[in-house]
């Protein structure tokens, strides 16, 4: 993770310290929070067209960013189906679309105000049902699946005691107990930090990776790829203790810390760390985390054909 979000977390944390080598942190959310990524809706459609190549239509789907992370519009990509292309006078790649524009996620001033960004619309123009249906009407779904790359920011702490096996009664922070933790708003958090000793120079921390959001996860920069399972349900993660001799199951220790894939199942993944301990003082200890991934939501409608009772069309 890079440095600089380490720093922006910790500017954004309210630090109070104590005499001598004693340091304890209170946490206050730096995040908006939320399980939301993008918000997809159907702009202005229109629930019936008419048959004989004679009533052309257009899909527009809309894009608000309900997150805390920005969507590059080369990061997202629409998809239209349930109709066949050719019937409505478009191919299948004229069925998918980048996003015309970034997608700003919301923000926090100094003030507290909540800042929306502005909506996207992706428009998909000049369909046109070109047979003449048999009957007086046909209805077809329309559905429109969204893919695009995404990603959490997640703070919490970790205690550090002199004595990590007998700590003294009554020090500044406990070892074995649950951490508060604070995630920025997005499909994909981090829940259930928590801390334990496991020898005289070493601490654990474990924590769950979640799908929150409703929608689907794959591996980042895939565009949701289904052909390839090996995409399903991957996340990169990347944890940072600020400390030396940091290490995650499944993950690859790095300089700042520890990074890899991993594979939720059922929706969660549990990750376990180990973080060696030279100091011999007490403090508490910011740990940054972050999930990168491609996110996919779907949204349906259905649309009707009505009979224009005018023939073939030549």
């Amino acid at each position: 993770m890079r440095r600089s979000i380490v720093l922006l977390m910790l500017a954004l944390l309210v630090v109070a310290c104590t005499s001598g080598a004693k340091k304890q942190v209170n946490l206050e959310s730096p995040f908006l929070g939320g399980t939301q990524g993008l918000s997809l809706d159907f702009q202005d459609f229109r629930k019936e067209v008419f048959d004989g190549g004679r009533d052309p239509f257009d899909i527009i789907v809309k894009l608000e960013n309900k997150g805390e992370s920005l969507v590059a519009k080369d990061n997202v990509k629409v998809k239209i189906s349930g109709v066949n292309p050719s019937e409505f006078s478009k191919t299948e790649a004229n069925l998918i679309l980048a996003a015309p524009d970034d997608a700003i996620e919301m923000r926090k001033d100094p003030q507290a105000n909540v800042l929306p960004g502005p909506p996207v619309f992706v428009e998909f123009t000049g369909l046109n049902h070109v047979p003449v249906i048999s009957g007086a009407t046909a209805q077809f779904p329309i559905r429109a699946d969204v893919c695009y790359l995404y990603r959490t920011k997640t703070v919490s702490k970790l205690c550090v005691r002199e004595n990590l096996l007998t700590p003294r009664v009554g020090g500044i922070c406990e070892l074995n107990e649950d951490k508060p933790v604070y995630n920025s708003g997005a499909p994909v958090q981090i829940a259930n930090f928590k801390e334990s000793t496991r020898a005289k120079d070493k601490i654990g921390f474990t924590f769950e990776v979640t799908n929150a959001g409703g929608g689907s996860v794959y591996q980042r920069s895939t565009f949701c790829d289904k052909a390839e399972r090996k995409n399903e349900d991957r996340i990169f993660v990347s944890v940072d203790t600020g400390l030396s001799g940091l290490s995650c199951t499944g993950l690859d220790n790095t300089a700042n810390g520890a990074e890899g894939f991993v594979t939720l199942y059922g929706g969660s993944k549990i990750i376990s760390c180990s973080q060696t301990i030279s100091s011999r003082s007490d403090f508490e200890q910011i740990v940054t985390l972050e999930a990168v991934y491609d996110y996919e939501q779907t949204i349906q409608t259905t649309l009707t054909v009505k009979s224009s009772g005018e023939g073939t069309t030549n």
